[in-house]
């Protein structure tokens, strides 16, 4: 896929405009139950006071770092498989620069930020879903 081929609609009007953010401290299992209960296939790991995000997690990185090498997800905590740094999107950028960030860096998901704040995420699903709808 070409970047250019990737319309310039703004990366808010393709977000998902729900955050869920978790505790380090959590463990994968209680981690999945609470993405599973919101069907999100991302979180935001943070430390709420004071606030600072640390760290992303998906369902692939459960899958890939807790289930496929046999750890118990009763005892591993969710700051042991986050990755990190966690890329940022500006609420006011285009998804092709979305797209670009993601692919520079290897990631499916960015959290979007306004004024500093998360306000959704973006992932490679809802950029690849557009460009199908304005390719089909």
């Amino acid at each position: 896929m070409s970047f250019e081929n990737i319309p310039d609609k703004k990366v808010s009007e393709l977000m998902t405009g729900y955050v869920l953010m978790i505790e380090p401290e959590l463990t994968v299992l209680e981690t999945i139950e609470k993405m599973t209960e919101r069907n999100f296939r991302c979180i935001i790991v943070a430390r709420m006071t004071p606030y600072k995000e640390l760290g992303l997690v998906t369902r692939f990185d459960i899958m890939e770092k807790v289930i496929g090498r046999g750890k118990n997800p009763f005892r591993v905590r969710i700051i042991e498989i986050m990755d990190k740094p966690v890329y940022y999107i500006a609420h006011d950028a285009t998804i092709r620069e979305a797209a670009m960030i993601m692919g520079e860096n290897q990631v499916c998901n960015l959290p979007v930020k306004k004024d500093g704040d998360v306000i959704g995420v973006i992932s490679s699903s809802d950029i690849f879903n557009e460009y199908l709808s304005k390719t089909a």
